[in-house]
């Protein structure tokens, strides 16, 4: 059908909708998409009688990253109407598919994030590979936005504004197990070929379906903003919010907003409500700010953009990290968790030792979580050698004084650790 999106229909009659931008390496709602999923509606409605249903799956590691950030930091005020009008365009899209008359399954193959997860939640069935790479959820309020694409309207008639509250306020993220317990998703597959068959599976099963929010009688979970524990607790949210925001962030009003008022309305108008919220924040410059720091800028840090130049790459295999208070203990955390070797070094080995235990705490977490096996955990600590001697930081290819603040100690620590270290070794300072 198109580069974006593959269309193909199998011999049991199930088209499988394969999301793939080309030149990109994660796939996200610019033009190339909303043309082409345009065309593949056009095709499903003129096919429709001859298919059993839709798959919607990825061929990116991730399924879906969400919207164009690079096309919405360019969105101002002048071009509001004309933005706005785009979105509902974008929603009458999903909104096509989820009342198409046949089933549709998302077979999500990798992370499904912000408008990623927005088009899961306007199929009828949502199917996660259980890998801990797949992440579920919409994190757009950390970027100063809301969901745009009908991510809080549909939410809240999934889950029930209690529920949702917390995904749509805090941009809280789930594992697969985490997400089928939540009823966000209704099935895992350990793999590709299990993901794809259990889709197919359900479409065949459920030729007849529906989003239950378009079935008579249906009614939010938990109850309208109305009802008296609903309106009990809605009514604490703002001073709640802003006592979190002091005013500064508006994102999490407007999501509040939208949530309660789409709420007590139809659901095409909920989306309209939703919209003009979504373009409030877009053009404003909060979310630009938040967009360029928390997006853009950090992105090239972490691409190696502060690099001084005439230096080249090298590989760092055995980390020294002198301190082992919260900070030395992260540093040392988050390099063992990089596969990397850690030299854990304080005052004596029961100080070290403290700080290792800091790891051992975040792991086991993790692990509380689904997102970690003993065997990784143990593997992960055994990568941490916590010790009270400077004899050990030898072999450090890179040693990171992290210890107070305190120039003298500051000093004398690194003094320590350049004479043991190699004549390859960068000695570096946390502060």
């Amino acid at each position: 059908m198109t580069e974006a999106i593959r269309y193909e229909t199998g011999a049991d009659r199930t088209v499988v909708l394969t999301l793939d931008l080309p030149g990109q390496s994660a796939n996200t709602m610019n033009a190339a998409y909303r043309e082409a999923m345009a065309a593949c509606l056009s095709r499903l409605i003129a096919e429709k009688a001859s298919i059993a249903g839709v798959i919607i799956t990825s061929a990116k590691k991730t399924f879906f990253a969400g919207g164009d950030l690079n096309e919405l930091v360019k969105v101002g005020k002048p071009e509001a109407q004309a933005f706005y009008a785009g979105v509902l365009d974008l929603k009458a899209q999903l909104r096509t598919l989820e009342t198409l008359g046949k089933p549709v399954v998302a077979a999500i193959n990798g992370a499904a994030l912000g408008g990623g997860w927005e088009i899961c939640l306007a199929c009828h069935h949502r199917v996660a590979l259980d890998h801990p790479s797949v992440q579920i959820g919409l994190p757009e309020v950390t970027l100063g936005l809301l969901p745009g694409g009908g991510g809080v309207v549909r939410m809240v008639r999934l889950l029930g504004l209690e529920q949702a509250l917390p995904y749509l306020l805090e941009g809280k993220k789930v594992r697969p197990q985490q997400a089928l317990q939540a009823g966000l998703i209704d099935a895992l597959a350990a793999d590709r070929d299990e993901l794809l068959a259990k889709a197919r599976a359900w479409i065949l099963a459920n030729p007849g379906v529906a989003q239950p929010w378009d079935v008579k009688g249906y009614r939010i979970p938990g109850g309208t903003p109305t009802e008296p524990k609903m309106a009990q607790m809605l009514a604490i949210m703002p001073s709640i919010l802003r006592n979190k925001t002091q005013g500064c962030l508006p994102a999490p009003e407007k999501i509040l907003c939208a949530a309660v008022e789409g709420a007590q309305v139809d659901f095409n108008t909920a989306h309209l409500i939703e919209t003009r919220y979504f373009t409030e924040l877009v053009t404003g410059q909060v979310a630009k700010n938040l967009i360029g720091t928390f997006w853009f800028q950090l992105n090239e840090i972490k691409a190696g953009g502060s690099r001084p130049h005439g230096f080249a790459q090298s590989l760092t295999k055995k980390v020294g990290v002198l301190g082992a208070g919260m900070m030395g203990a992260g540093i040392a955390y988050v390099s063992a968790v990089a596969g990397i070797d850690v030299v854990l070094k304080d005052v004596d080995l029961a100080a070290a030792q403290k700080g290792k235990a800091r790891s051992a705490t975040l792991l086991d977490k993790k692990i509380a979580r689904g997102q970690l096996t003993v065997e990784q955990r143990d593997a992960t600590l055994a990568r941490i050698h916590a010790t009270g001697s400077d004899a050990d930081l030898a072999g450090c290819d890179l040693i990171i004084e992290a210890v107070f603040e305190d120039r003298a100690l500051k000093a004398q620590v690194s003094a320590a650790a350049q004479a043991v270290a190699g004549p390859e070794a960068v000695i570096a300072s946390n502060t």
